[in-house]
């Protein structure tokens, strides 16, 4: 198995192409490998059966719908998730209260931080 086999693949759903892009680059420098970026639901749920993911950071706002369609997928799967938003907790359903929100914009070590959380374990 080579290193690229071993590394944890992290999906990344994001409809805002720089924000995408800067996080899938803040990832992969740490080492993740990222699944995506996403930039809508069917995308999102194309790339979850087509990979194996380990965890996911998800956008809740994706331009006209909402990202919870993918969260019920992988949490369903037991993939650990991790909401990016700029707006507060209560704007996730109580069903995805396990599920832990970063707020825009997101820095590198805090997100590298809840990649790490999210794999411990796996």
């Amino acid at each position: 198995m080579s290193a690229t086999d071993q590394m944890k693949k992290i999906l990344v759903v994001e409809d805002e192409w720089l924000i995408a892009m800067d996080i899938e680059r803040m990832l992969e420098e740490h080492g993740f490998g990222v699944v995506g970026p996403a930039r809508n639901v069917a995308i999102a749920l194309e790339l979850i059966q087509s990979n194996e993911i380990d965890a996911a950071f998800l956008d809740i706002n994706l331009g006209a719908e909402e990202s919870f369609p993918i969260a019920e997928r992988l949490v369903g799967s037991g993939v650990p998730v991790t909401f990016i938003s700029a707006h507060a907790r209560d704007q996730i359903p109580a069903r995805f209260s396990g599920a832990d929100l970063l707020s825009k914009p997101v820095t590198p070590q805090h997100l590298v931080q809840q990649a790490n959380k999210m794999l411990e374990g796996r």
